[in-house]
């Protein structure tokens, strides 16, 4: 290896063998090379001690061969090439870095040379989602192994999660990256946009409208990074987003699922971290199944359906069950954007003055079904039962009994016991015929 120019045009004494003859000049040669290769300022035991060796005839060139051969030069080059590789996956997050670890911003060090010099070996974390020390016991590598750089290169393919909040095989199935493509790194990219969830029990946090509104500084996910082992706690932003969402009908889901009331445990908090699971309603009007089978993205985002229904089905017009539209709905009743058809049903469904579809009249259904209903019923739950044993028109235009005639065939009385709303009810039946 040669000198460089700027090694060599500090001599003062041009000489065949490449030897320094002057005192001033191998100061300034040393302090070239140091700055260079060493990248610090030398000693003055290091100074002196290589001003005589080039004094006493040792070439520039011998010199820079030594620099080179040292480990203090090894070590610094592997520094150098861990941050390349590193710099290059995308996944070290320099704002979190300095923010997170007070003693690299006060001492004004570079965080991308303080983590691949000493942070990775300290397990300190490069970015918010990547947890080194989960990472090292779900993979077993060794002590010595830079874990950043092992799940970029190996882990990530594998569908290891570079922590537990963050699941790079749901991340690049349901947003379609192609295998190229790193999932963490994509989401530390543009997760300020409030597009991108990290793992399915974020979806609701990255999504809801009012994340969206808040400043972009800030992100709204690291509040949930640290839920504790209760199953309930990791549901805690979907149970934060349905409290005041009007969807949930606290007293209809306990009197449907006694195990609960029996249990003493919230009713909400038992939907969100279990009952949506288990195919159990919020709701009379919200079929947690029938949703999920009509809308098959519920079920590859491995999202609670009513959230999906809140934040995205009901501004699609995807009904929340099959006798509610709620497209129709807030063109009917003329509700303002930010009201919800489902929730507004739901806190008026014992008056005459709305109904959940326009294929049912309550004011008509109150002069047809030769009974008086009791003043606080919901009439609509009155006829899906009362329809499926009579024909009664739920609306002057729907004709009960032609449909049954056609469809369906009449039930003896002997097995009405036997008869469901959901699949004996004219009304309910055409419906599910036509909705797609």
């Amino acid at each position: 290896m040669t000198g460089s120019p700027e090694l060599q045009s500090t001599t003062t004494t041009d000489r065949r063998d490449g030897t320094i003859a002057d005192c001033a000049a191998t100061d300034t040669c040393i302090l070239a090379l140091y700055h260079e290769l060493l990248q610090r300022e030398p000693a003055g035991t290091e100074l002196e001690e290589w001003r005589h060796a080039l004094l006493s005839g040792v070439t520039t060139d011998q010199v820079r061969a030594a620099f080179i051969a040292s480990d203090e030069y090894r070590q610094q080059a592997e520094v150098a090439e861990r941050k390349a590789a590193v710099s290059r996956s995308g996944l070290f997050d320099p704002d979190w870095y300095l923010a997170t670890y007070a003693d690299v911003a006060s001492a004004g060090l570079d965080p991308l040379e303080h983590y691949c010099r000493y942070g990775a070996r300290e397990h300190r974390m490069p970015n918010a989602w990547f947890d080194d020390r989960w990472y090292r016991e779900q993979t077993g590598i060794a002590a010595n192994t830079n874990a950043i750089l092992d799940y970029a290169m190996r882990g990530e393919r594998l569908g290891i999660g570079p922590g537990p909040h963050f699941d790079p095989a749901w991340y690049r199935t349901t947003y379609r990256l192609d295998d190229a493509a790193s999932p963490l790194a994509h989401f530390l990219a543009h997760r300020a946009s409030r597009a991108f969830a990290p793992c399915p029990r974020l979806w609701s946090v990255a999504h809801s409208p009012l994340n969206a509104a808040s400043p972009s500084e800030t992100d709204p996910l690291l509040p949930f990074l640290t839920p504790g082992q209760d199953p309930a706690q990791g549901a805690a932003p979907d149970i934060q987003l349905l409290r005041s969402a009007g969807l949930f009908d606290e007293n209809h889901y306990q009197v449907t699922n006694d195990d609960v009331l029996s249990s003493g445990i919230d009713p909400l908090t038992h939907y969100c971290a279990f009952g949506w699971k288990e195919g159990r309603n919020p709701n009379f009007y919200f079929d947690s199944r029938w949703y999920t089978a009509t809308n098959p993205e519920v079920a590859r985002l491995q999202v609670n359906p009513l959230v999906h229904y809140l934040l995205v089905g009901e501004a699609a017009d995807r009904r929340p069950v099959v006798f509610f539209e709620p497209g129709w709905y807030r063109r009917t009743y003329c509700l303002s954007p930010d009201v919800s058809p489902l929730a507004h049903y739901l806190a008026h469904r014992r008056t005459p003055q709305f109904s959940p579809n326009s294929l049912f009249d309550p004011s008509w259904y109150l002069t047809q079904c030769g009974e008086a209903p009791h003043a606080r019923r919901d009439l609509f739950a009155h006829y899906l039962l009362a329809g499926m044993r009579t024909d009664v028109r739920p609306v002057a235009s729907f004709d009960a009994a032609a449909w049954r005639r056609r469809t369906r065939g009449r039930p003896t009385r002997h097995f009405q016991r036997h008869l469901s709303p959901e699949s004996d009810n004219p009304l309910v039946n055409y419906m599910l015929a036509h909705y797609r």
